[in-house]
């Protein structure tokens, strides 16, 4: 009789678990395809640019050890072509593509126009600027947008949220490179109050010293701002408006009866209860963002992947430009798994219907 009352008792934790590690496997299982899925477009996408990037890599190599007969031009594309493994099948291309990518860590090979440097060491050198960049943005423009998204959507009645909720559509709506270009006019140029562009003082050379960090630090304020009002805007009006489709819900008008304070029902009832569809929200965006971080570093002149992968399209360097778009992809679907398995830690109640 006991065993029986015990295993009624433990069989709702052991469906519960098992529940857990279902919706586990099936977003880890998503996330494979969508990287395989993601990649393999990516593979066929580069194939088709059109331009040769050999023909670049042998106008460089003229350049610099004289004028090539074309006999002699032939042997070096020719020898070229099999180094990078252009001369071999489409399907063997995208075998050895899927093992470099998938087995061996993202070997993206080595770079067309940077011979024999790797296209993972290029990006490795880029990422810190990037990572900065987009991670700064990005946490600063969720916290004060839901913040002050959920106080918008508390006051939603007052006059002066109507303005607040007029600018934030506006912000929204407004590209981040029309952002980025009015902030780099008119603060860096008119009021000259911040650096116009570029990553530190010229005169500078990077090294731990405050004289550096601080130049950084200044540099960086208007590339992240011009992100930040963009994208916060965007998790201002969706805050507000999940604060408000719960304010009329039954257990807030509970809590006021038994005379719990409006700010504890703002923060213990409201906030957390329309919190879980804002973090969905964060994943959902991120992949823009980071696109919109790009377009920020080439604008700003930041050394970072933007501008490495602008310089390679110029340069018709498809492995650093298939390297970046890769890495990107694997960078969004990451933080988005990520964001998706943390879910079910705030609400279980995703587990069942994930």
């Amino acid at each position: 009789m006991l065993t029986e009352e015990r295993q009624g008792i433990e069989a709702p934790e052991v469906a519960a678990r098992r529940e857990t590690v279902r919706y586990l496997w099936r977003r880890f299982g998503t996330y494979l395809f969508t990287l395989w899925a993601a990649f393999t477009v990516a593979f066929f996408v580069f194939r088709m640019v059109p331009g040769d990037p050999m023909t670049i890599l042998l106008g460089q190599l003229s350049r610099a050890e004289g004028q090539l007969n074309p006999e002699e031009a032939e042997v070096v594309i020719a020898r070229y072509r099999e180094i990078f493994g252009l001369d071999e099948p489409l399907y063997k291309q995208y075998v050895v593509y899927l093992v470099n990518t998938f087995l061996r860590g993202l070997d993206f090979g080595p770079s067309f126009v940077a011979y024999p440097t790797p296209t993972r060491d290029l990006i490795v050198q880029r990422l810190p600027w990037t990572v900065g960049i987009f991670t700064t943005s990005v946490l600063i423009a969720w916290l004060a947008g839901t913040g002050l998204g959920a106080l918008m959507g508390w006051l939603h009645r007052r006059r002066m949220t109507g303005l607040a909720v007029a600018l934030s559509t506006l912000m929204q709506i407004t590209p981040v490179y029309l952002v980025a270009l009015g902030l780099i006019i008119y603060v860096g140029y008119v009021l000259r109050w911040l650096p116009p562009g570029g990553p530190y003082a010229a005169h500078l050379q990077p090294a731990w010293s405050w004289e550096f960090i601080s130049s950084l630090l200044l540099h960086a304020v208007l590339p992240m701002l011009s992100v930040v009002l963009t994208l916060g805007a965007g998790f201002t009006l969706g805050m507000r408006a999940l604060m408000v489709s719960v304010l009329g819900e039954d257990y807030l008008t509970f809590a006021k009866a038994k005379g719990i304070s409006p700010l504890t029902i703002l923060r213990d009832y409201a906030f957390r209860n329309a919190l879980i569809p804002q973090i969905t929200g964060l994943a959902i965006i991120l992949g823009a963002t980071l696109n919109g971080i790009f377009i920020v570093e080439v604008l700003f002149q930041l050394p970072g992947l933007g501008t490495l992968f602008v310089q390679a399209m110029g340069l018709r360097d498809f492995n650093t430009m298939q390297g970046v778009v890769l890495f990107s992809i694997f960078a969004v679907l990451t933080l988005t798994l990520i964001v998706d398995l943390a879910l079910p830690l705030l609400d279980p109640r995703i587990r069942n219907t994930g």
